[in-house]
């Protein structure tokens, strides 16, 4: 969707994200028979898909892109105002993000209408940046180390599903370390289907005491990695395998700054 062309003949810079939407990643995953091969989710593909050198992969996956910040348009009067230069790309022919100007009287009723809109957005998303207008106002309130202080983001509560977990598998890697998996029964979670989620370390297992059969809560981090927000009923922790689930030679618990991990040492 970016335009091959635009009016302005200046030095443009602009910052923005690169999306593919829930749809596409649906239609793609559905080509695909083999569901070992199938993509995990929408941002993995994307972040994959614009690093592609054949750019006719890359072009049939239909990597959207929306800008959200113009860093400089040389020569431009903006009348010092964030909204005219969302406009002035629009009018550009980029798409820019959605937004809607507020006031303090209006800023939570907006944020209220952003929030019921996402169950039913094509993409995902994720939280919210609340940003003043006046660009000179906002520059005059410098920095951080690591961000301007003339925005603040915030992420949408997690959503969160009950379910049962069927068993802890443990995934030996590359490197010797067993990572514990939990495998639950499917659930659905911000518009996929969920069945598994790492459990990361022995430390974890242990102080959620997961047991087989256990109720246990689950959610996506960042609408993208299921984890295990708690468990309900706590009749583990479920049995360290003293054995390695690949070569059957024996395992050790390695504990690195009190975390404690699970290795082969074969």
């Amino acid at each position: 969707n970016l335009p091959l062309a635009i009016s302005f003949q200046g030095e443009l810079v602009l910052r923005g994200e690169a999306v593919i939407r829930y749809s596409d990643f649906e239609r793609i995953n559905g080509e695909i028979e083999d569901e070992a091969a199938k993509y995990k989710n929408p941002r993995n593909l994307c972040s994959g898909s614009v690093r592609q050198l054949n750019n006719e992969i890359t072009a049939g996956r239909n990597v959207y892109f929306y800008a959200f910040s113009l860093v400089r348009a040389a020569g431009v009067d903006f009348e010092n105002s964030r909204e005219k230069q969302f406009l002035w790309l629009r009018s550009q022919g980029f798409d820019v993000v959605e937004f809607k100007r507020v006031s303090r009287e209006t800023v939570e009723e907006a944020v209220s209408e952003f929030a019921k809109a996402v169950p039913d957005n094509d993409f995902p998303s994720d939280g919210l940046v609340l940003l003043f207008d006046d660009i000179a106002y906002g520059r005059s309130l410098g920095r951080t180390a690591k961000f301007p202080r003339d925005s603040i983001a915030f992420k949408w509560a997690d959503e969160v599903q009950a379910t049962r977990l069927c068993c802890i598998e443990w995934s030996a890697s590359r490197t010797g370390l067993i990572n514990p998996v939990a495998v639950f029964e499917p659930v659905e979670l911000e518009g996929t289907t969920v069945s598994r989620a790492s459990v990361h370390n022995v430390s974890i297992v242990e102080a959620l005491a997961l047991g087989e059969g256990d109720e246990i809560t689950v959610y996506k981090a960042n609408m993208i990695i299921p984890q295990i927000a708690e468990n309900l009923t706590r009749s583990g922790p479920a049995g360290i395998p003293d054995v390695c689930p690949v070569c059957g030679r024996p395992t050790q618990i390695h504990e690195d700054n009190g975390v404690k991990a699970l290795y082969c040492v074969n």
